[in-house]
């Protein structure tokens, strides 16, 4: 049964006037749809944004027009508006009425009811509560008359002018029509077909109801690949991060150990050429002060002395290899590192391949 909020529209929000099918399936009235297709180039059904027509050359109306027409939606709202009026008997006027003939469609009361059922032309119509009367209930149990003659029972369906007519009319007026058909007949042939549509549809809906749930628990198991792929990340990159630590304090110790060592023998050669310097530039002093103010017998001994002493002094210049080795060069050892930080690198581009490839088989998949 449909709600009464499923009788309005979605634009004006009022009961729905001459309800059009968008190509989504949801209904706007007529004048709702040209109004919405002027105000915006690219329209789009106002409550799930689908294309009302994906191309349009003509102007709007011709465009809506086009659209199929909801005439059960119609007959709904028309019925609901007839239920809706005041419980007055449509004979009486003034008084309460209980009942409501689904043929003829008016109020009665309890006197005119029992009247109603004992004429002649009323007398097989359904009169009942209008307490349980539904507007489906009273939509479906109209009587289809004639286009041209409302008072008169239609018989025939005129497929080229898409019309009920009764006999008269389908004698006088569509004897020339090439396909004018028994209306039960129709009647019956579009329920079957209604029925066919409906078990499409019931399937489909299963079938894409299954397909969403299969869709829903593959989102869950991605969402738990997700935290697991993370959870791994972070331990790879943890790993990486602790390897790179601890070989940034190993390499460092090394390399002050390395140049401590190197420090130490410089500054110990250093200090032993110092002290050589010191006697060299004694000596020369000394020499120097001889040859510039010693008496000539004192020269003689003084040169003989200082030759010796000079004889005995390391005057070579040949320092250890010692002195010119390079510091520890990390090059080497930084290799290594760095060959097992990508060992590790790899093991994430693993990861990384094996979610592209649980993409790729659920996209096949579908």
């Amino acid at each position: 049964m449909a709600e009464p909020h499923e009788r309005e529209c979605a634009v004006c929000t009022n009961d729905f006037t001459t309800p059009k099918i968008l190509p989504c399936g949801h209904l706007l009235c007529r004048q709702c749809v040209i109004s919405w297709m002027d105000s915006k180039p690219d329209a789009s059904c106002p409550l799930c944004r689908c294309p009302i027509v994906e191309q349009s050359d003509g102007s709007s109306s011709a465009t809506v027009d086009a659209l199929p027409t909801d005439f059960v939606m119609e007959a709904l709202v028309e019925s609901a508006r007839v239920l809706s009026k005041d419980h007055l008997c449509c004979v009486c006027e003034d008084v309460r009425a209980d009942f409501i003939c689904l043929q003829c469609q008016v109020m009665l009361c309890t006197a005119c009811t029992k009247v109603h059922k004992k004429m002649s032309a009323t007398r097989s119509h359904d009169v009942e509560s209008l307490s349980t009367v539904t507007p489906e209930r009273l939509a479906a149990s109209r009587h289809a008359l004639c286009a041209d003659h409302g008072d008169k029972q239609a018989d025939s369906f005129c497929f080229c002018h898409r019309l009920v007519v009764c006999k008269f009319c389908k004698v006088q007026k569509h004897s020339e029509c090439l396909k004018v058909s028994d209306f039960d007949f129709e009647i019956h042939s579009a329920e079957n077909s209604l029925t066919h549509l409906t078990k499409i549809l019931v399937e489909a809906e299963q079938k894409l109801e299954q397909v969403i749930g299969q869709l829903t628990s593959r989102l869950q198991e991605v969402d738990v690949s997700e935290q697991e792929d993370m959870a791994q990340v972070d331990k790879t990159c943890d790993r990486l991060q602790k390897l790179v630590e601890d070989f940034r304090m190993r390499l460092m110790e090394k390399t002050r150990t390395s140049h401590l060592q190197i420090r130490n023998t410089l500054r110990d050669v250093k200090t032993a050429l110092s002290n050589r310097l010191g006697k060299v530039t004694s000596h020369k002093h000394i020499v120097m002060r001889t040859t510039a103010v010693s008496p000539r017998p004192a020269l003689i001994h003084m040169t003989q002395a200082l030759t010796d002493r000079v004889n005995s002094l390391d005057l070579s210049f040949d320092l250890k290899q010692v002195v010119w080795e390079k510091p520890f060069s990390s090059a080497e050892w930084s290799q290594d590192v760095v060959g097992r930080i990508k060992n590790e690198l790899l093991k994430l581009e693993e990861l990384k391949t094996k979610f592209k490839k649980k993409v790729n088989c659920l996209l096949l998949y579908y």
